[in-house]
């Protein structure tokens, strides 16, 4: 699996991958048409570094960074989701060590993510990658969120 950077020529190919995501968008209290609009909004926006992860079945997984958050200065994974086709098999481990090692190591060594509250697998998800519980917060959209830290390797 290749992780590559996203261009507004793969709108397409990330709107049709955002639509699949029903899971995901219902956990977010969001239709799948919401929940592909703001993310298609949030990965053309600047700042963040916006990630595609391809395989022969298209794209397999997306990823959003903030490199160094303005607050607390670490990079935060704003976002990474797999397409649900893959869940349960191994695909998000290979996806993030991947991830981790190509496009957060080489730039910072302290992370950061939220996790919705009632997403007991994507918190299980995080915490088998080393992630600990730090605080609760808010984010942007008025979610609560278990912020959850991991110190990489330097």
């Amino acid at each position: 699996m290749k992780i590559r950077p996203y261009t507004n020529a793969d709108r397409g190919r990330l709107e049709s991958f955002l639509r699949r995501q029903v899971t995901f968008a219902a956990m977010n209290e969001q239709t799948p048409d919401a929940f592909c609009l703001e993310n298609v909004a949030d990965f053309e926006a600047e700042g963040t570094v916006s990630l595609l992860a391809e395989a022969d079945e298209g794209v397999v997984a997306i990823a959003d960074l903030l490199r160094r958050h303005p607050v607390d200065g670490s990079l935060w994974l704003g976002l990474f989701v797999v397409d649900e086709r893959f869940h349960g098999n191994g695909v998000a481990q290979i996806l993030y060590e991947q991830l981790e090692r190509e496009q957060m190591l080489p730039h910072h060594s302290v992370f950061r993510l939220g996790v919705l509250p009632h997403n007991e697998r994507a918190y299980r998800f995080w915490e088998r990658q080393g992630y600990v519980y730090e605080k609760d917060s808010v984010t942007a959209r008025g979610d609560a969120v278990h912020v959850l830290k991991k110190e990489g390797k330097a």
